[in-house]
């Protein structure tokens, strides 16, 4: 049951202890890792410290509320599954959790039935995900960090697989989101160029374009 989930890591921040104690006891069973904190410093600091897969996160928190919170990982990660486990129901909290991507907004208490459904959501979300499409016969496999390029296999870097997993969904990378695969600081433009020139090397010839001041982008309607 939610197998999807077995090789995630999670994030659980929540300043009433027994909740969190409690959920974490519950949840923990179901991902490979599961870290907490008790505010939202400290949070976004094992954030930065560990490759979290998806974030729980309550809003009322000392030091910085949940909303301020999920706007900082926003900046760098915009695709991170995020959960919001709250007993507000505040009109302005809910339009500002909409503008902030949420996969999913959670009321307190967090009965055994919420913790079913969203487990349920998040496996369901991480199986679709698993295989992306690329182009005819170029496939990611995201589980296995694995591209599938004309029937051959290539081992991905975890940038290189969130770098096609962007360009799959969207069909373009910006700059922006290029730099922020680079968690421990700014790259160089060497970097950024080795590191294209290196994954172009499994891609189909012409498969990703360069353009000037944006990013780069899939070719479409190759086929």
């Amino acid at each position: 049951m939610y197998d999807s989930l077995k090789d995630k890591t999670a994030l659980y921040i929540e300043d009433e202890v027994d909740v969190l104690q409690n959920i974490s006891e519950l949840l923990s069973h179901f991902f490979k890792t599961f870290y907490t904190a008790s505010d939202g410093e400290t949070g976004y600091q094992t954030f930065l410290e560990h490759e979290i897969d998806v974030l729980l996160v309550d809003i009322e928190l000392p030091k910085m509320n949940g909303i301020e919170l999920i706007k900082k990982i926003r900046e760098t990660h915009k695709e991170l599954p995020v959960v919001v486990i709250s007993a507000y129901t505040n009109t302005d909290y809910l339009l500002e959790s909409i503008e902030l991507n949420l996969d999913k907004y959670i009321v307190k208490p967090l009965t055994s039935r919420k913790i079913h459904l969203l487990l349920e959501t998040l496996n369901s979300d991480f199986l679709e995900d698993n295989v992306l499409e690329l182009d005819r016969d170029v496939f990611i496999y995201t589980k296995e960090s694995l591209l599938r390029a004309n029937g051959i296999e290539h081992a991905l870097t975890r940038k290189e697989l969130k770098f096609l997993t962007v360009i799959a969904r969207k069909g373009i990378v910006t700059y922006g989101e290029i730099i922020a695969l680079w968690e421990e600081g700014m790259p160089t433009e060497n970097a950024i160029r080795s590191f294209i020139k290196h994954l172009r090397k499994k891609l189909p010839d012409d498969l990703i374009k360069n353009r000037n001041t944006v990013g780069y982008y899939k070719e479409r309607d190759r086929g």
